[in-house]
């Protein structure tokens, strides 16, 4: 793995630890998109799918209240919240994830 994804990976979990300070328990995170197929650029933000039991509200609810937590780590965050049912591979974007992303945990 190339270091740029170590590094995005140390950020990830960073996020995932403040996640868990706020009392938002993640079952599954995943890091896909640019950074996951080593095409990331200085652009490049950095997608992680988040899988929770604890997504109560409307999917941009909760990414509002994600997005507003990882900005304390790193602007480029960009959360995208599921709950356990929801994520399967009926979704294209979900597929994309388990296929081709990271698990971080």
């Amino acid at each position: 793995m190339a270091k740029k994804n170590d590094k995005t990976i140390e950020v990830v979990k960073k996020f995932l630890q403040l996640l868990k300070q706020q009392g938002i328990k993640i079952d599954q995170a995943y890091l896909y998109g640019s950074f996951a197929k080593n095409k990331a650029t200085s652009w490049s933000d950095i997608d992680i799918a988040l899988v929770s039991r604890d997504f109560k509200e409307s999917r941009f609810i909760e990414r509002i209240r994600l997005m507003k937590i990882a900005s304390k780590i790193d602007k480029r965050i960009e959360p995208i919240p599921f709950r356990p049912e929801d994520f399967n591979d009926n979704d294209p974007l979900v597929w994309e994830i388990k296929n081709k992303g990271i698990i971080i945990s």
